[in-house]
């Protein structure tokens, strides 16, 4: 497996009038050798985004992030054209950012030559009332078993044949798989990406060899404010994206999100997590600027989860003191940022 994560070690001080000369290693060392010290390493930040320099680290964090994302296509461009590898399986846990690297990694295999088709796991969803139950006789959203198998592994075993094939659609509204009149087929230059939380479970399109599926396990690790101080938790990195994205794209309110949650982690933990071991690839998508990104709206959904909900009005309250202590980025950093990232669009973002 290849490490794609971020290595990062800390650096000596650097005066704090010179960010603009500053590496994204040594700004990152900065804050990790301030949180260890019992420091406040989130100020380190703030104070770039104060002096007008955010834009300088958000070009150097997108520039680390294509190089990895240039390491991981070259493999699979090796691949396909020495060793016949047809299908790029792309899994990870909510919000990890799937579909935003699988839309890089396409343009990057575009430049190559190579032609990506990518099908979403999301629009083999069976329909709500074929869907498997939970304990509590509830519909479970997330299980593996909540996608149509064998209709998928047809469609893939068509695809790979050369075969036109109608492609479906998943109507989040009606709760059911539709066809719109969508096709696809592929040519002798074609790569198929599967994208999806379950891409890499080892049940999905089993008869397919294994030397033709390159897996890509995408996750979302705070590569800063990881100290005691930050009060961050391991899934609350994709939690914030959560709120802003089910909000933006669901209409949906913080404490629906924050109620469905720990029904997600539970999920994760039994369906996609046991797999990512499998990968050939990690790709880490957390960038240093994110909680300045989605700072203000996701603020003000969380003042709206009320007290009489206990247990989500908790961890709203915690949210919210992390998100107080993060300087905003402002509406031109912003609009420079949100089209590259898609979970900080308005209407789209798995």
């Amino acid at each position: 497996m290849t490490d794609i994560t971020a290595s990062v070690q800390p650096q000596e001080s650097t005066d704090k009038h010179s960010y603009s000369n500053m590496s994204l290693e040594e700004f990152c060392g900065n804050v990790r050798r301030m949180e260890s010290q019992g420091l406040d390493g989130i100020s380190l930040f703030n104070e770039v985004i104060s002096r007008g320099q955010a834009p300088d680290l958000i070009a150097q964090d997108e520039v680390q992030h294509s190089r990895r994302l240039e390491r991981i296509t070259s493999e699979i461009t090796r691949r396909f054209r020495q060793e016949g590898l047809r299908i790029v399986l792309v899994a990870g846990p909510s919000c990890s950012g799937k579909t935003t690297t699988s839309r890089f990694l396409n343009h990057m295999l575009r430049d190559n030559g190579i032609q990506p088709c990518v099908v979403s796991l999301d629009n083999y969803f069976l329909n709500l009332d074929q869907r498997p139950l939970d304990p509590n006789g509830e519909i479970d959203y997330e299980s593996f078993y909540g996608l149509d198998l064998k209709q998928l592994e047809r469609d893939v075993a068509s695809l790979l044949a050369g075969d036109q094939v109608s492609m479906p659609t998943y109507d989040y509204v009606k709760g059911e798989r539709t066809y719109r009149g969508n096709t696809l087929k592929l040519d002798s230059n074609s790569l198929l990406f599967l994208e999806g939380l379950h891409a890499l479970n080892p049940l999905l399109v089993p008869n397919i060899d294994e030397e033709k599926k390159f897996r890509l396990f995408v996750t979302a690790q705070v590569t800063i404010y990881y100290g005691e101080k930050s009060g961050l938790g391991e899934h609350d990195n994709r939690l914030l994206r959560r709120i802003y994205r089910d909000y933006n794209s669901r209409g949906a309110s913080a404490l629906q999100t924050l109620q469905w949650w720990p029904g997600v982690l539970r999920g994760e933990n039994l369906w996609i997590l046991p797999f990512a071991s499998h990968a050939d690839a990690w790709f880490n998508t957390s960038m240093v600027f994110e909680f300045s990104a989605i700072k203000s709206r996701v603020s003000q959904l969380l003042r709206e989860v009320p007290e009489s909900e206990p247990a989500e009005y908790k961890i709203a309250q915690r949210l919210s003191r992390i998100l107080d202590r993060i300087a905003p980025l402002s509406q031109e950093d912003f609009a420079a940022i949100a089209p590259k990232r898609r979970f900080l669009l308005s209407n789209e973002g798995k």
